[in-house]
């Protein structure tokens, strides 16, 4: 390598550690001030400057009696500097052939004297200088002067690196963290070069949070600690792990690395419980990858990208997953569902309920309606609440959407009564509506206040949420049973179907899963499971409602074996309040 190339290879690494070290937006610091305070106290100096030279300009990290906070580089005395490791002096800018013409000397600030020492990282590399400026020429610098300069500067340097160390380091685990990740991925692609980056989402927040309840803080940290040895483990020699967020570690390969290899590699390596103080703790491992290979990726938002593919392998149970848009464009979509809730739940015309009318086997007759709630959003349109139900059920605006639904369904259920239409109206609820007793509380003030019979409500529950929290929703359950409000389990038989269980709930109604009922004419073995599950539960006095009945063959066998009641589209599909009058006029459901 000739002296021109090893200059140019200095230049790009150096620009390299001024990126890191000092990026421009900093917030201004006291500590920096104070220095070149005490500096140009010290000697006496007009103008004191720690100046950080990039590539096409130097500017002042702190300044006194400088009006300004950057010059360009060709003007720089600092610039001079860069390959110094000691002290540069200048006694007279005007009798020097490299200053004598420059505008910082021959207008304001009509530099004369100047000194600098230099700003260099523990690596070598020059970052500029702590320097001292004087309008009128000075004799050379004495050694001791010349030492202080040069101390002075190496405690900014000190403050620097301690700064930088502390943005960019997670104390618990002594890794470098977010914003070093990012910033390190952008110096690559500065360099126009390209690489793979990858997020392993070791354990759920949640399960994070049940760690410190059950076993204390210092548990939680020991047990990241332990996660991050056998990460490390796991990885080649000199790749650089990062603590991207509490519950995730994030690095960087090159494209040639093998995706596959690396993922196989640490999903195999944490099949094994972590162990913590003699506790094994089992975890499930999501690993994400995003190839960054185009320098038109350098505004992309990269951990958000990287960090849903991992959370799409883990929910998947997948392992790994490769970063895709149409994932991206899912959780966006996600995200836009969920800020779109609350102007929802406040608009006029957003939220609407439609009818599932439910008919008697036999006879036909049609007694109670299901309400199935609707959401016409502003941009995205039509939004199903299989789509949106789940997201709601994940923060706290759930039992505020199930309140905007039982308040829908009284008020239509008081103008149906007022008509003389005596219908029972069936609402979905979710386990988190039990989670105090607000639901049956409201439950009880709206059928007092608009004077309701309380069977014109019903509650429709699933299996699976009566055995995830049985204390808590069998008590409000009962509560609401003895106000007369109906009690219907939904999804039955999709899993767990606990007869002996089941026989303790206040339930009067059970909900044959669509599931089993739409494979009826070509399931010689769900037509047993059918048949039994009607009479079993006939047998213990529940009324069965068949969701799902869409073909009169269907509706036949589940009449003949007993089935109460029918729902499905069949039967109508779901109406509006307005439309499911008309069916009733019409004569409704006509066999």
């Amino acid at each position: 390598m000739d002296e021109h190339e090893w200059i140019d290879s200095y230049e790009i690494k150096r620009l390299r550690r001024v990126a890191q070290l000092c990026p421009p937006h900093e917030a201004q610091d006291e500590a920096f001030d104070k220095i070149v305070a005490m500096t140009s106290a010290y000697f006496d100096a007009p103008i004191a400057l720690i100046s950080i030279v990039e590539e096409h300009r130097q500017w002042f990290k702190a300044h006194v009696g400088l009006d300004r906070h950057e010059t360009p580089r060709d003007q720089s005395f600092c610039a001079h500097t860069l390959t110094e490791n000691g002290l540069f002096e200048v006694l007279d800018a005007t009798q020097d052939p490299r200053f004598k013409d420059n505008d910082l000397v021959v207008s304001s600030p009509n530099i004369r004297y100047y000194a600098s020492a230099p700003l260099i990282t523990s690596d070598g590399f020059n970052l500029g200088s702590l320097c001292i400026i004087d309008t009128r020429p000075r004799p050379p610098m004495s050694e001791r002067a010349a030492s202080m300069l040069m101390d002075f500067a190496e405690l900014t340097m000190l403050r620097i690196s301690g700064v930088r160390s502390r943005n960019f380091v997670d104390q618990p685990t002594g890794l470098f963290n977010r914003l070093r990740f990012e910033e390190d991925i952008r110096q690559i692609l500065s360099n126009d070069k390209t690489c793979h980056v990858y997020s392993v989402d070791v354990i759920t927040p949640q399960f994070l949070n049940d760690v410190v309840k059950a076993l204390g803080y210092n548990f939680a940290n020991d047990l990241v600690l332990a996660i991050k040895a056998r990460l490390q483990a796991l990885l080649a020699p000199g790749c650089l792990l990062y603590k991207v967020s509490p519950t995730r570690f994030g690095f960087i390969l090159s494209e040639q690395t093998s995706i596959d290899t690396v993922c196989q590699t640490i999903i195999e390596g944490f099949k094994a419980p972590v162990e913590c103080r003699n506790i094994p703790v089992p975890l499930q491992i999501g690993v994400g990858v995003l190839p960054i290979v185009d320098a038109a990726q350098k505004d992309q938002d990269w951990l958000r990208l990287v960090v849903s593919a991992a959370d799409f392998a883990r929910d998947q149970h997948s392992g790994w997953s490769l970063y895709e848009p149409k994932l991206d464009a899912a959780q966006r979509r996600a995200f836009m569902l969920l800020s779109s809730l609350p102007q929802a739940l406040c608009s006029d015309n957003q939220f609407s309920l439609v009818y599932h009318p439910k008919v008697k086997l036999p006879g036909w007759s049609c007694e109670s309606v299901e309400a199935l709630l609707r959401w016409n959003h502003p941009i995205l349109g039509a939004v199903s609440p299989a789509e949106f139900i789940p997201l709601a059920e994940t923060t706290a605006l759930m039992q505020s959407i199930t309140f905007w639904v039982l308040e829908a369904l009284v008020k239509q259920a008081r103008a149906w009564a007022d008509q003389g239409l005596a219908l029972r109206i069936a609402m979905n609820v979710t386990v988190s509506d039990f989670k105090d007793s607000r639901l049956v509380d409201k439950i009880q003030q709206l059928i007092n206040n608009q004077r309701l019979n309380p069977q014109a409500i019903e509650l429709e529950l699933t299996e699976s949420m009566l055995i995830s929290k049985p204390g808590s929703v069998v008590r409000e359950l009962i509560r609401a049973r003895n106000l007369g409000v109906k009690i219907a389990i939904d999804d039955f038989g999709t899993g767990y179907s606990n007869w002996a269980y089941l026989r303790q709930l206040p339930a009067q109604t059970v909900k044959l899963d669509q599931s089993l009922i739409s494979t009826l004419q070509n399931s010689t073995q769900d037509r047993r499971l059918v048949k039994t599950l009607i009479e079993l539960a006939k047998g213990l006095n529940y009324q069965v409602v068949a969701e799902g009945v869409e073909n009169e063959a269907i509706l036949s066998l589940i009449t003949e074996w007993g089935c109460s009641e029918a729902q499905g589209f069949l039967i109508t599909q779901p109406l509006d309040a307005h439309a499911l009058m008309t069916w009733f006029r019409e004569g409704g459901f006509k066999h």
